[in-house]
């Protein structure tokens, strides 16, 4: 029973069954997997006892059922950034379904192709991005310990970078390289990125932003050399980092949030998110971008799997001037051929999405 809703059990069981296909076969990782679990719930109360193979007969169907379901306990409405996950996660669900169990003929290629994110009249997906202006003030702000230091070093990190936390608390010291504003994203080293992808990035060159994390390079180094992690644990007693490597835990991003929260209060400042910082990376970067050779390196910096992923994430047409932009063009023509085919492609992506939310 889920939500006070009978599940049919041989559902409860095939999506167990899938959840570890996804773990074992695709490499899923474990707080990955917990997310899918997580998603598949809806889709578990959705059908109710009614067996997976008739699930194309559900009126309502899953997408309109999303914009009246509620999160468990907290009675608040999905955000349509929440319903685009469970749908995203459903899709290949029932298409796993369809490959590798029998009976399922009837979760066809036209129905999983029904299975798209309601229209949700008012709500655009939304994010909270740190701005430049932000990070230089929270860069300015007092470290007066070894924790203040690690944290302060961390959001800037996160800023130049826009490494996800996960990635981040991992990160060994010798992934790092600011002589060459590298940083080795490779999960043979340790790093836990998400599905495990293997990338080297690069950091933003401000100045500001650099000094602070290069002087808790310095003190990391200094104690450890290129042994153990770049963010440090540390002896609450000694106030010293701690000189014997330790594995990384799992809630280990836990301890830079508390950190993070403690010392921002402190220093009157706003909190924000981890994520809100490779938000910021990301919107900063793409106001910066000149055309689309830009657009893609912010892309592959941010690790995503293509362009149209960003897009996605980020409207990066909908963000900057489009009028500016699409009367330009023409004007552009004779010194932009080389981007022709790519900008065509993008625009083309962009349109499809703008026709989809219109």
């Amino acid at each position: 029973m889920i939500g006070g809703k009978l599940i049919n059990r041989s559902n409860w069981q095939l999506t167990k069954k899938y959840l570890r296909y996804r773990e074992e076969v695709h490499q899923l990782s474990a707080s990955s997997v917990v997310l899918e679990k997580r998603w598949l719930r809806s889709v578990l109360e959705w059908a109710g006892e009614t067996p997976f193979q008739d699930v194309p007969d559900i009126r309502p169907a899953l997408p309109q059922y999303l914009l009246t379901a509620r999160k468990d306990g907290s009675g608040q409405e999905l955000s349509l950034a929440y319903m685009q996950k469970i749908i995203r996660t459903a899709r290949r669900f029932f298409d796993w379904l369809s490959k590798h169990e029998r009976g399922y003929r009837a979760l066809t290629a036209a129905w999983l192709d029904t299975l798209r994110p309601p229209r949700v009249e008012g709500q655009a997906q939304k994010f909270v991005a740190v701005t430049l202006e932000e990070i230089l003030e929270i860069a300015k702000a007092p470290a007066n310990d070894i924790e203040e230091r690690r944290i302060k070093a961390a959001v800037c990190f996160w800023f130049l970078s826009g490494i996800r936390i996960g990635a981040f608390v991992t990160l060994p010291i010798e992934a790092i390289d600011l002589y060459e504003l590298s940083v080795k994203q490779w999960p043979g080293l340790g790093v836990r990125t998400k599905f495990k992808k293997h990338a080297t990035t690069y950091l933003l060159d401000i100045p500001e932003l650099l000094q602070v994390v290069r002087d808790w390079d310095s003190e990391v180094r200094k104690a450890l050399g290129d042994e153990g992690l770049w963010f440090a644990p540390f002896s609450v007693e000694t106030g010293e980092i701690e000189k014997e490597y330790q594995s990384v835990g799992e809630h280990r991003h836990s301890r830079a949030r508390k950190s993070l929260k403690a010392w921002l209060r402190r220093v009157g400042l706003p909190y924000h998110k981890p994520h809100s910082f490779r938000h910021g990376h990301a919107v900063y970067s793409i106001q910066l971008a000149g055309n689309v050779s830009d657009l893609k390196a912010i892309s592959m910096n941010l690790m995503h799997d293509s362009l149209t992923v960003t897009e996605k994430v980020y409207g990066i047409f909908s963000s900057l001037d489009v009028k500016q932009k699409i009367t330009a063009l023409t004007r552009n023509r004779l010194g932009n051929e080389q981007d022709s085919s790519d900008l065509a492609e993008v625009l083309e992506e962009a349109l499809r999405l703008v026709r989809k939310t219109s």
